[in-house]
């Protein structure tokens, strides 16, 4: 923990070197305000929603509406591959961490060690979040380096109980068909 504390401290200190100190706690009090943290509450404490049986972290607004029409639109385009239940609920589970904000502050090197332990707090928060909030399952919550597929990225699936498949799931149109009608 000190480790971190240190290397969170070093970003701060070179973003606001106006706060005369290293320990990040100290910076809440300086810079930040009881607004600015109910923005960022659920950052740490994600909204979860829960969809066909499976948990999605919720952090753009409206997610529970946006990912419920997604799942129940067919794939635009028959050239896009398969994907099933399990792949599908990981995709919407995968969060960039560069693409969280809008902002960033400082070089691309401070930024990039600022998002990397932003993410290391998050992994550890959001998996509290999904344990205190769904004991009955096991989720890995973790972070994978950047590749050429994605970014650097928090990505969050469900271990157990395995997911099951809505009925009236497509892989190859990647949604949920309405049942045919007799």
């Amino acid at each position: 923990m000190m480790d971190e504390d240190a290397a969170v401290g070093r970003i701060l200190q070179q973003s606001y070197p106006e706060v005369d100190s290293s320990d990040p706690v100290a910076y809440v009090s300086e810079l930040g305000d009881s607004v600015q943290a109910l923005v960022y509450s659920r950052l740490f404490w994600p909204k979860l929603v829960e969809i066909e049986g499976a948990v999605f972290v919720a952090l753009w607004g409206d997610d529970e509406e946006y990912i419920s029409a997604r799942i129940r639109t067919p794939a635009a385009s028959r050239n896009w591959g398969a994907m099933s239940w399990p792949q599908v609920v990981d995709s919407f589970n995968k969060f960039e961490v560069a693409h969280i904000f809008r902002q960033s502050r400082g070089s691309e090197d401070m930024v990039e060690s600022a998002n990397r332990e932003l993410a290391s707090t998050l992994v550890q928060a959001w998996h509290a979040r999904l344990a205190t909030s769904y004991p009955g399952r096991k989720f890995s919550v973790r972070f994978a380096d950047g590749d050429e597929s994605m970014g650097s990225r928090i990505e969050v699936t469900q271990d157990h109980p395995p997911l099951v498949t809505p009925e009236g799931w497509s892989d190859e149109l990647r949604a949920i068909l309405p049942e045919p009608r007799p």
